[in-house]
């Protein structure tokens, strides 16, 4: 199988589709900027939100509903801002335009793909918090981990039917059969696809990395080794994005640790987490 770094001339083909028919919008190109620099503030965030009046009511309904459920009405995004934190609305706006960039729907259904996605994202934040590392990039690593799927949904479909197909009828992996049917896997043309839009280079590596086996990681406390971990916890839930099945078991004692279940439990466990997700996707005008 492919590196994940290995380039591919179908990849560029699929990107410059991409670029053409739904770019990143500029309002998101701007947030990465800001998220990327070391010095930042609420003023700069707010200002970029701001420009883009579809994108400010976005932001303005999900911070008032029971995503945050943040006591008192919240009005202006620099509120926002400020009272819900950088990190969160930061996350929020990426996840809202990249969802509106590459919505899927023809394989997959989009409700379903996302939600899953939004579980990866606060369950790798879960472990952030419990390890006090990467806790500033989990939840968007994790939201953003499956783009490439997504964009294979859109713009390949009848392919990534056929890789679906394979993979159930042969029981072997999503990332084998996306292998055998395009040359490269989802995991790859979403790692791609992250550079392309300029997101920072650790994020593009969790994307691109993310079909990988743990035991392949250096580092099993990195960025990615979460997304990984997420990833198999909510398939054991059943909880995946309608082309990978469930898992029997997640695989990893790591949710067995005392500090892990803490932050579990602040977050509501696993009821919580679907509740925030529900709360947010309601939001989030998803065409189906």
């Amino acid at each position: 199988m492919l590196s994940r770094t290995e380039p591919h001339p179908d990849i560029d083909v699929l990107i410059g589709e991409i670029s053409d028919m739904q770019p990143l919008p500029v309002v998101a190109v701007r947030v990465l900027e800001i998220a990327d620099g070391q010095q930042f503030s609420a003023h700069e965030l707010s200002q970029a939100i701001a420009a883009d009046q579809a994108l400010t009511a976005k932001v303005l309904r999900l911070s008032n509903s029971a995503y945050y459920g943040f006591p008192r009405r919240i009005t202006t995004v620099r509120d926002a801002v400020v009272l819900l934190g950088f990190r969160a609305v930061r996350s929020a706006t990426l996840a809202s335009c990249v969802i509106e960039t590459v919505p899927g729907g023809k394989v997959l259904d989009p409700m379903e793909a996302w939600r899953y996605s939004m579980v990866v994202g606060l369950l790798a934040e879960v472990l952030a918090r419990a390890s006090k590392r990467h806790q500033d990039e989990a939840f968007t690593a994790g939201i953003l981990h499956n783009i490439g799927r997504l964009a294979l949904d859109q713009h390949r479909p009848t392919k990534l039917a056929e890789a679906k197909r394979i993979a159930e009828e042969r029981g072997i992996t999503a990332a084998e059969a996306e292998h055998e049917v395009f040359g490269f896997t989802s995991s790859q043309m979403g790692g791609a696809l992250a550079l392309h839009w300029n997101f920072p280079a650790d994020l593009a590596a969790v994307v691109a990395g993310h079909q990988l086996d743990l035991d392949a990681l250096p580092d099993p406390q990195s960025l990615s080794a979460y997304v990984i971990r997420a990833r198999f916890f909510a398939r054991a839930a059943g909880i995946t994005d309608g082309f990978e099945s469930p898992l029997a078991e997640h695989g990893s004692d790591v949710w067995a640790d005392a500090t892990v279940q803490k932050q579990m439990s602040q977050s509501g466990g696993l009821d919580g987490i679907l509740e925030r997700v529900n709360a947010f996707l309601a939001t989030a005008d998803i065409k189906r």
